[in-house]
């Protein structure tokens, strides 16, 4: 086994390659998930490559189209470095695969009329239908409060964070099953914006589609958020209004589902956290790289750049610049409402939940029911807390790992 060299022929049998705007092409491989976008002359040599051309060849070759010299070896060491084809010259060894959620290899046509015209009218229509109640009846917007569903702080956190969990998992299934109606499979991992833990479903193979087809799946969560929303405002509107009668358990839990529904959506729409919303807009525009280059935009007005980053920024493509200049106020909207929702949603329920817990550890008996109920209320609150700390060290361990 030995490194990709000139007299290589790089394995690209699987890979493809779509032009995705007048001088730009995306080449990846669907299998595994990673893309790049390369000029014309890259999707050139990935042609010649898959015709069987050895790395000088496919020089060569575009040298004489071109008339002028190629590196078609920095371009495979590229693709080595993206991850799109192996780094090693064998024959014979089958292109690596990942490992794909089972959920997203449904067959499409089974989960197409779940994002047809008529489907998305529903979706559409569940939002804007929970936004009108929510402007007519104001008391149904939620607060903090509504996490604490019980008297028991400790059962009501275990309620709610079972219910957020399975409530997050249906919104990356959506996003699986959309990705499936469109042939694309996907990996659903654990990852942190900013100061959140995640699920997140990798829909990389969407980046081998036209843009107008990236739309739905990238959506398609917050979708059936809206749904689920409408579900959970319907029958306490209809309570509100004398209309039904419900229990007061119920009501509780509705509002509860309210919450985590409304700030999920909320959340979407934090593009600055490259949420389902950042990847509508990064392909509307056709941009490559706009989180990283907005944020290092931000930097500059304040002198910050490291010598890096303004290599970075001085070399970042021209829509990238072009769109940063009004998304990085979006960007900074984005970082007023995180910090808003702090004040007013976590930090409230973080007091209630330490303090709680503090009372109960120094005013219960050692090792007694209630004070191990306070353990439990203390673990429950640091999870989140440890939760995104542990992505960032095993994301860091990744990059070293793929350095090395």
């Amino acid at each position: 086994m030995s490194r990709l060299g000139l007299d290589s022929r790089p394995g690209v049998a699987n890979l493809v390659v779509r032009r995705e705007t007048e001088d730009e092409f995306v080449v990846g491989d669907p299998a595994s998930g990673n893309f790049v976008v390369v000029p014309e002359v890259g999707a050139r040599l990935v042609q010649l490559f898959a015709a069987g051309r050895t790395v000088a060849e496919a020089a060569d070759e575009m040298e004489r189209e071109t008339s002028e010299p190629i590196d078609a070896l920095d371009f495979v060491e590229v693709l080595v470095d993206a991850g799109i084809i192996d780094g090693h010259a064998t024959e014979g060894t089958p292109p690596a695969t990942a490992r794909h959620w089972s959920v997203s290899r449904i067959p499409a046509r089974l989960v197409r009329p779940l994002f047809g015209r008529t489907a998305w009218t529903c979706y559409v229509g569940a939002l804007v239908a929970s936004v009108a109640m929510f402007v007519a009846e104001p008391s149904l917007l939620p607060t903090y409060e509504d996490t604490f569903i019980l008297p028991d702080v400790v059962l009501s956190l275990l309620i709610t964070n079972v219910v957020v969990v399975v409530l997050t998992v249906v919104h990356e299934v959506w996003h699986a099953f959309a990705g499936a109606a469109v042939g694309v499979p996907s990996r659903l991992r654990v990852e942190r914006r900013g100061i959140f833990p995640v699920l997140e479903t990798d829909l990389s193979g969407l980046w081998a589609l036209p843009p107008e087809r990236r739309y739905g799946p990238f959506l398609a969560g917050m979708a059936i958020d809206g749904v689920l929303l409408f579900a959970a405002v319907a029958p306490r509107f209809a309570w509100s209004r004398g209309w039904v009668d419900l229990p007061p358990d119920l009501i509780r839990v509705l509002a509860m589902v309210v919450f985590s529904q409304a700030v999920k959506l909320a959340f979407q729409t934090l593009a600055y956290l490259r949420t389902d919303m950042y990847l509508v807009m990064a392909t509307a525009t056709g941009c490559q790289n706009l989180h990283q280059v907005t944020r290092l935009s931000l930097k500059r007005l304040f002198r910050l750049l490291s010598p890096e980053e303004a290599t970075i920024l001085r070399h970042a493509h021209a829509r990238d610049l072009r769109v940063s200049r009004w998304y990085r106020l979006l960007y900074v909207a984005g970082l007023i409402w995180l910090a808003w929702f702090v004040l007013h949603f976590l930090w409230p329920s973080a007091k209630v939940t330490f303090g709680w817990a503090g009372g109960v550890l120094i005013g219960a008996p050692l090792l007694s029911a209630y004070w191990w109920e306070g353990i439990a209320l203390l673990a429950f609150a640091s999870l989140n807390v440890l939760l995104p700390l542990g992505v960032i060290v095993r994301n860091r361990h990744r990059a070293r790992k793929a350095v090395a």
